[in-house]
């Protein structure tokens, strides 16, 4: 079978054609499994055929011609009792004695019986028993599952990568944008680009990085995936008090960026600061 490059051999650097390429190979392979498994599974039907129609015959016709010896016996020894009123060509084909005929039945029984033997002595030889056939079929198509998995996974990885590549550059747009907007004042209500409140602060970020955040502050706590704070990666969003009324950008290290209050501005400061309320939740939005 042919080498396998499984995604753990990846080193993260294959061009998007090489993984095309391999993919493409594996797909053939996987179709030339299809096939080996298809051929195996008319060879089991063919095979079946055979055995149908092979030595559970031979009693069968052993009976046939038995029954058949019986009726020339009987049609035989009718003829050598009225010998002399046979029409000349029966008579010509019939041994000249009952001893000549028994003789050759005898003979006749010996051949048979070796044919017989014989059937039953090499079918079973020459077919593959069930279970072969069923290891054949198994095999073929666990070859084939394996092939298109990895073809799948591989398929997967770019796509993948390429997912959190763009979450990384949002992360990081959304954090230039918040810290570019320190020394700004916080404005009740505001969503830029002079002013903010909490979370129109965290929507502009947010919608700088290409992603839509609504903008109520508690339909933002259900915008994304819920994180401990001791996961909290840049970009994720902080939410405050028990009714969830504040909101910050956390830009790594304990520290985040959020328009705290009516006559303060927007600035970068430790989630657990002096006076912070207690954090609520971490939301990494979708």
């Amino acid at each position: 079978m042919a080498g396998i490059w499984t995604p753990a051999a990846d080193d993260g650097d294959r061009s998007l054609g090489e993984v095309e390429r391999k993919v493409d190979d594996l797909y053939r392979q996987a179709e030339s499994g299809t096939e080996t498994y298809n051929a195996t599974r008319e060879r089991a039907a063919r095979q079946r055929g055979r055995v149908d129609t092979g030595p559970e015959d031979v009693p069968k016709l052993a009976r046939t011609l038995n029954s058949a010896r019986e009726r020339l016996g009987s049609f035989t020894a009718a003829q050598y009792r009225t010998r002399a009123s046979a029409p000349d060509a029966s008579a010509f084909l019939l041994p000249d004695t009952p001893q000549d005929y028994f003789e050759q039945a005898q003979l006749m029984s010996r051949l048979t019986s070796r044919q017989k033997n014989a059937v039953r002595h090499e079918t079973p030889e020459s077919l593959p028993t069930p279970a072969d056939t069923q290891s054949d079929l198994r095999t073929a198509k666990a070859t084939v599952q394996k092939k298109l998995s990895t073809a799948r996974e591989l398929l997967a990885r770019p796509t993948a990568r390429k997912h959190q590549e763009a979450t990384a550059l949002a992360r990081q747009q959304a954090v230039a944008f918040a810290r570019a907007q320190v020394g700004k004042p916080y404005v009740w209500g505001a969503a830029g680009p002079g002013s903010y409140d909490s979370s129109g602060l965290t929507q502009a970020a947010w919608k700088a990085a290409g992603v839509t955040l609504p903008r109520v502050i508690t339909d933002q706590a259900n915008a994304g995936t819920t994180v401990s704070l001791a996961d909290a990666q840049p970009g994720d969003l902080v939410f405050f008090h028990e009714d969830i009324t504040h909101v910050g950008v956390y830009v790594g290290d304990g520290t985040m960026i959020h328009a705290p209050k009516p006559g303060a501005y927007v600035r970068e400061e430790p989630v657990h600061h002096d006076g912070a309320a207690t954090v609520h939740s971490v939301v990494r939005p979708a």
